[in-house]
């Protein structure tokens, strides 16, 4: 039974081993083909794609070529245009050189030999020919004769380009034909290269042209400079302008006097507001007082010491308009009532004797009349408050004064006080602007008298 036992077990262990190395082949042939499958696939998978990434390298490498190739071309043709014309040139100089007498006898030989050919209808059929030749082939694209003086629309050649490949095709030059008419010498660069300086700029202008005017447009906008060069009248005073150029807004309470009580129209957080009504009637009398002066040939100075450009500015503006003097930097005391010596200091001037119409006289000033003092017949001051000396002065000497009165000063010390915002540049630009037109009017009037009296 052990022995039995034993070649049973045996025997059934044997055919256990059998069966599981037989399992075990099955295995090892069955899982290499599904391997070997899926690997196949792969591998034209990757065939695919470097096939096309092979035919996209080779369409690129073509059409770079080509590109390069039309602009080996373009060079080439360059070139030689170049070269032509400085054999050209050559050719012209050295045929202005030749003398007229050697041409005649040349062009004579020449039409002797035509006239003694016995065929003479096959020379006029050769001339014919040889005329249509040159007209078919000296006949230049619309592109580059279009700027041209004898170009004649319509009567030019188009270059035929429907036989390019393509490749070639799609490689065009960044510049449309408008601008190449435009300007002749633009150099257009291909797709492949990036834009030149020029084209760059007449893309920005292309863009300007076409968006630039796009959006809103504002309408009574404040341009500083048109007070100052351009500056309203009398007749365009309304109080919208007085508000806009801010001559309402006086000082603080704590800083008002109260003879400037008339010229307040009410106060707003501590501040006093002047009334506008006044100071359009004021600045009425003003600049009838303005054109009176400047029209009887009085001497006009402004004065106007703060320390801003644009008020000096307005100043001088005012000074030529009107043809008098101005003062921007600092009043120096005594220039008026101590003339001789504030004259030493300065250097003295120059003088000048001109008639009514402003011409110069051309005569000679003696030595009284150099000394003798030339005082102004009206002063115009835009900050009283700071030039008190040229006020006092002027009182002392019994000038008539015009000036810008806020809150803070006096009316009484000025003859034609103007309720009006003296801090503010653009009031008192405003307001010198307004002035000089004034005195212009009636300088103008003056000189128009004085022409129409020299013409009688």
């Amino acid at each position: 039974m052990s022995e039995k036992n034993s070649r049973g077990r045996f025997t059934l262990s044997f055919v256990t081993m059998y069966s599981t190395s037989r399992i075990g082949s099955m295995r090892r042939t069955l899982l290499p083909r599904s391997t070997v499958f899926r690997c196949q696939r792969a591998s034209l998978s990757v065939v695919a794609e470097e096939e096309v990434q092979i035919n996209q390298r080779e369409l690129r490498e073509r059409a770079m070529m080509e590109a390069l190739a039309r602009e080996e071309e373009a060079t080439a043709k360059a070139k030689a245009l170049r070269e032509l014309k400085d054999k050209t040139k050559e050719q012209i100089l050295l045929l202005n050189k030749t003398p007229s007498t050697l041409m005649e006898e040349r062009l004579r030989s020449l039409q002797n030999d035509l006239d003694n050919v016995a065929d003479q209808d096959k020379v006029k059929q050769l001339d014919e020919e040889l005329e249509e030749f040159m007209f078919a082939s000296m006949n230049l694209p619309s592109s580059e004769v279009q700027n041209k003086p004898w170009y004649v629309p319509g009567a030019t050649a188009e270059v035929d380009q429907s036989g390019r490949d393509d490749s070639t095709s799609r490689i065009q030059s960044t510049t449309s034909n408008s601008f190449t008419n435009v300007y002749p010498n633009l150099k257009p660069t291909p797709d492949y290269r990036p834009y030149s300086s020029q084209e760059l700029y007449l893309r920005q202008l292309s863009h300007l042209n076409q968006s630039g005017n796009l959006g809103s447009t504002l309408s009574d906008v404040y341009v500083p400079r048109n007070e100052v060069k351009k500056p309203n009248t009398i007749n365009d005073v309304t109080i919208a302008s007085l508000l806009a150029a801010g001559c309402h807004l006086g000082h603080a309470k704590s800083m008002w006097r109260p003879s400037t009580q008339p010229y307040i129209y009410g106060e707003y957080k501590g501040i006093h507001l002047i009334d506008l009504q006044e100071t359009i009637s004021a600045l009425k009398r003003a600049t009838s007082v303005m054109k009176g002066v400047a029209k009887k040939g009085g001497i006009i100075l402004y004065v106007g010491t703060l320390k801003h450009w644009e008020q000096h500015r307005a100043l001088e503006e005012a000074a030529e308009r009107s043809n008098g003097y101005y003062v921007s930097k600092r009043w120096i005391p005594g220039t008026i009532t101590n003339f001789t010596e504030v004259s030493k200091q300065v250097g003295g001037g120059q003088r000048q004797e001109i008639d009514i119409a402003d011409e110069p006289t051309n005569r000679q000033i003696g030595e009284d009349e150099a000394a003798s003092v030339l005082k102004p017949d009206l002063v115009v001051i835009l900050n009283p408050v700071e030039n008190r000396n040229c006020i006092n002065e002027c009182i002392k000497s019994r000038i008539p004064t015009i000036g810008l009165c806020d809150t803070n000063m006096e009316p009484s010390l000025l003859t034609y006080p103007i309720p009006c915002n003296d801090d503010s540049t653009r009031a008192s630009s405003y307001m010198t602007g307004i002035l000089s037109t004034a005195a212009e009017e009636g300088r103008e009037e003056r000189i128009a008298f004085a022409q129409s009296q020299q013409s009688r």
